[in-house]
């Protein structure tokens, strides 16, 4: 009976050590990579839709980014500064072995880009280039994601995109809750709103004017709510179907991992930091794609983060991180669980999870 027991403790003392070693000490973490997904700052309304009465001015143009959001795109960048200070250059200067950026081909997150820069990187006194100017270009490009394929902004160009897109969302124009704001809204603007997107045109218009302090129609007063969760559904049927996911945000998500990689395996042209300036139809796509439920929808200046760390032993571990705003409070950044990754999510892990999403030929697989 005592040798039986004794049996029986070993064992369960060889199993407590082997779990132990299969574990990860994330007491001893050393952050390696950074990939930051973040949605432009403040803007303008994208335009303006039939019977709206209110005259509110937008010195920069509709769709450009307001004074507030030059200002938030600058304060994101002294934060980030701030966050990432101990894993950037010691010196707190610029080097171009130490940042990728991007941005969708739309000015306003090529400025928003640029605004947060020269708050992440003002110069110091070696690379102050004008002593009556604390900034310094950093290179923007426009071509280093593909996170918006071209056909994104034209989605005949992937025709299978195009008709699961049409499908969705002929679907959704039919369901109950989307019929009764469409006739409610018919009620107070002579838009034509026979598509999703002639709904969202004037819903845009509606949510970023209360976003800015601006006061907005009592008939949007009172259905505001379902103005919110209208424009988040839209983003969200983007990429409804596991195909839609992969023609959509599939290479992105590839670049970030292959990205990952190259800098466990300390390849030379590995950067820290992978920043890509979009949308918020490239973020919520995004966290879609990776499975997250109940995905907020993402202020100006929130973003997607993926903080990859190694062990000791040279193990990895990837964080999924969502930042509610350009202020980049710690307590409006939240630790996200990948479904089908518990923390620690090892990088080989979500690589395996998420490889049905990678697609192998994107002008291919776009054909019918």
């Amino acid at each position: 009976m005592m040798n039986f027991s004794l049996k029986y403790i070993f064992l369960l003392i060889f199993i407590a050590n082997e779990c132990v070693s299969q574990s990860i000490n994330q007491d001893h973490l050393q952050l390696k990579f950074v990939f930051i997904l973040m949605r432009h700052t403040n803007r303008a309304p994208l335009n303006r839709y039939k019977n709206q009465t209110d005259q509110i001015p937008w010195p920069r143009g509709l769709g450009e980014l307001t004074d507030q959001g030059v200002w938030n795109a600058y304060r994101a960048g002294q934060a980030l500064r701030e966050r990432y200070l101990g894993f950037l250059h010691p010196l707190q200067r610029y080097t171009p072995s130490e940042i990728d950026v991007s941005t969708t081909e739309v000015d306003r997150c090529y400025q928003s880009a640029g605004y947060l820069l020269a708050g992440m990187y003002p110069p110091n006194e070696e690379q102050t280039w004008n002593k009556d100017l604390k900034w310094q270009p950093i290179p923007i490009k426009t071509s280093l994601s593909k996170d918006h394929q071209q056909f994104t902004g034209d989605p005949r160009l992937c025709p299978k995109y195009a008709m699961e897109l049409h499908e969705i969302s002929e679907n959704a124009i039919k369901t109950e809750k989307v019929k009764k704001l469409i006739n409610y809204m018919k009620n107070y603007t002579s838009s034509p709103l026979n598509t999703l997107y002639d709904v969202l045109k004037v819903s845009d218009v509606i949510m970023t004017q209360r976003m800015a302090n601006y006061p907005i129609p009592n008939w949007a007063l009172e259905r505001y709510k379902d103005i919110e969760e209208y424009i988040l559904y839209s983003m969200t049927i983007l990429v409804e179907t596991d195909q839609m996911k992969l023609l959509y945000s599939g290479e992105m998500l590839n670049d970030v991992l292959t990205r990952m990689e190259a800098s466990i395996n300390k390849s030379p042209d590995a950067k820290k930091i992978y920043l890509h300036v979009g949308h918020d139809s490239t973020i919520v796509p995004f966290l879609k794609t990776l499975n997250v439920k109940n995905i907020t929808y993402p202020l100006y200046g929130a973003a997607v983060v993926m903080e990859l760390y190694a062990s000791l032993s040279n193990e990895t571990i990837v964080k999924l991180l969502y930042n509610r705003d350009y202020e980049w409070k710690e307590s409006n950044i939240e630790l996200i669980e990948l479904p089908g990754c518990p923390q620690p999510c090892r990088l080989e892990d979500l690589r395996t999870l998420t490889q049905q999403m990678i697609p192998r030929n994107l002008t291919e697989e776009c054909k019918n």
